[in-house]
């Protein structure tokens, strides 16, 4: 009888185990499936809900040094700034947020550009505990394929991005 329970407990938790490896996958294909959409789309406030506390931390970073460039020579970071597309004044660029500039980034015509032309196809996922890795095959409109991996975490009761085909390489 304690060999029967004992092999049923198992079975219970092998069972669970599979169903909450099941769910992440399925929420992490929801997941890259709605950030590559976002990024496409150029709906940066979008896609900028997507992003990890650790990928945050890279585009605070970046934004220190926009905004040291601001301090240094105001005119022509500015004109780096609307060059690339941001349509902004120095005073809304003195005092952009870290999400705020993140959202400006990802609206620019140019990032949206670098994601259009792609499909994304999510070729395999690695769950460990609150992390993932996602293997991806972005392809063409002429066929060619482009693998790539995604690093995920959960975190917020949900999967963010970490990195994922230059997130933070940013103009």
């Amino acid at each position: 009888m304690r060999g029967l329970v004992l092999v049923l407990l198992t079975v219970l938790v092998v069972a669970v185990s599979y169903g909450e490896d099941a769910e992440s996958d399925s929420l992490i294909r929801i997941t890259v499936s709605d950030f590559m959409s976002a990024l496409q789309a150029g709906e940066g406030a979008v896609a900028s809900e997507f992003f990890s506390s650790d990928a945050m931390g890279q585009v605070e970073v970046m934004l220190v040094s926009v905004k040291h460039n601001l301090d240094s020579d105001p005119e022509a970071a500015l004109r780096r700034l609307n060059g690339v597309g941001y349509a902004i004044e120095l005073d809304v660029a003195e005092d952009w947020e870290t999400r705020e500039y993140l959202s400006a980034t990802l609206s620019l015509p140019m990032m949206a550009a670098r994601y259009a032309p792609y499909e994304l196809e999510v070729d395999s996922i690695e769950v460990d505990g609150r992390d993932a890795l996602v293997g991806m095959i972005f392809r063409t409109t002429t066929g060619v394929e482009i693998p790539q991996q995604a690093v995920m975490v959960y975190e917020e009761d949900t999967w963010k991005v970490t990195s994922f085909m230059g997130i933070t390489a940013f103009p």
